[in-house]
């Protein structure tokens, strides 16, 4: 409901509501001079008339401009004087008293709601002065000076609640959005120092091992010395590779594409820096949370990631589906495979890909289930709602 207009930049109820107001007061505007046809009229009920008509029209074709009268209210006092005077011209059983009374909501929707009293109340007073000038019979007094009155206020109480419920809504997806986008720059921090722990940490270790034996080694085994020296170049050149590859997930932009076509992306990437090929059957099915998609493309990019570290010479599959609302990415690979217990062993000890997994599903209410077994290949299972987090 609060979900904002690109080209006019307010919420969109807030917009055609807007639109419909003034849409009423033209058709109010065009039956009231065609009720007036024949009858003489003063210059100024004329300019008034115009006037009502030049701003219905520019109001009905774009809501922007009234982001002025949002911040000058007495641009809303003016059009609602001339509203009302027009009434009290043509008598409470003209068509303009459908304009006056969308003028009320127009002033609830745009205006204040303090600046809005001092609006509403010259509106409601001209009217009833209106009604005074003409004669009522007994049996509309009550609806004309009660009845109609109180509908005034009410349509204005209505255009200020609508108009303060959809802010405060998008105001509110706003919030979320930034939430989810510093969530996920969390997560990815994590996951950062996840790689820089069971990656990047291990070569410098080795490298820093190797470097601390290699002048010992040098004094007893000049060969000794020569292979740790290639090694030591070896671990420096992948320490360079994984560091580059940090870099470049970090400077990745945010895709644009579907959830479908993101994987298909990923998956050419994975095999023009591993030579290895991935059979794809991917639904076109996706998402509009943007979290559910991002966390889905990041899990899917480390499963390929583990397989490239640990499957060896396999076949690699990704598949995405939908079950009922559910999506469902699965990664399979007919390689090494792992020992349950062994994975559960290296957890304990701080090996966090796994529970990283679990983790990323989790923060968007999905579930990871991972099979494997030594000689067996893996299987890596992930569902979540198209929404993500959802009562259900």
């Amino acid at each position: 409901m609060g979900e904002l207009d690109r080209h006019a930049g307010v919420p969109i109820v807030v917009r055609q509501l807007t639109q419909v107001a003034f849409l009423v007061r033209l058709v109010a505007l065009v039956l009231a001079m065609v009720a007036n046809l024949g009858r003489s009229m003063a210059p100024d009920d004329l300019l008034g008339y115009l006037v009502i008509g030049a701003t219905s029209f520019v109001g009905l074709m774009n809501t922007r401009w009234l982001e002025t009268v949002r911040r000058h209210p007495m641009i809303a006092l003016v059009d609602a004087l001339l509203v009302a005077s027009a009434v009290a011209f043509d008598g409470v059983d003209s068509p303009l008293l459908l304009a006056a009374l969308t003028t009320a909501l127009l002033i609830g929707l745009w205006v204040d709601p303090r600046a809005g009293v001092i609006v509403v109340l010259p509106l409601v007073l001209l009217y009833l002065l209106g009604a005074s000038q003409h004669p009522i019979e007994v049996s509309q007094i009550f609806i004309l000076v009660v009845v109609l009155p109180f509908v005034f206020v009410t349509l204005w109480l209505l255009g200020a609640t609508v108009s303060r419920a959809v802010h405060r809504e998008a105001r509110a997806q706003l919030v979320v959005r930034d939430a989810v986008a510093t969530a996920a720059a969390s997560e990815e921090r994590s996951r950062v120092a996840r790689e820089l722990h069971d990656s990047l940490a291990k070569t410098l270790q080795g490298i820093t091992l190797s470097a601390v034996a290699l002048p010992h080694l040098l004094e007893r085994d000049g060969q000794g010395a020569a292979q740790v020296a290639e090694q030591l170049r070896d671990m420096g050149s992948t320490a360079v590779a994984q560091v580059r590859g940090l870099m470049n997930d970090l400077r990745t932009p945010a895709t644009t594409a579907s959830l479908h076509e993101s994987l298909e992306q990923l998956a050419a990437s994975w095999t023009a820096s591993t030579g290895r090929v991935v059979d794809l059957d991917l639904a076109p099915v996706g998402t509009r949370n943007e979290a559910v998609k991002y966390e889905l493309l990041t899990v899917a990019g480390e499963c390929l990631d583990n397989i490239a570290r640990h499957a060896g010479p396999c076949r690699t599959t990704m598949s995405l589906s939908a079950e009922g609302e559910e999506l469902v990415l699965e990664v399979c690979d007919d390689g090494k495979g792992a020992d349950p217990d062994r994975v559960s062993a290296a957890a304990r000890a701080g090996h966090h890909g796994l529970a990283g997994l679990h983790e990323r599903m989790a923060r968007i209410g999905g579930r990871a289930t991972w099979h494997s077994a030594p000689g067996a290949g893996t299987r890596v299972a992930f569902r979540v709602h198209r929404e993500g987090l959802v009562e259900r």
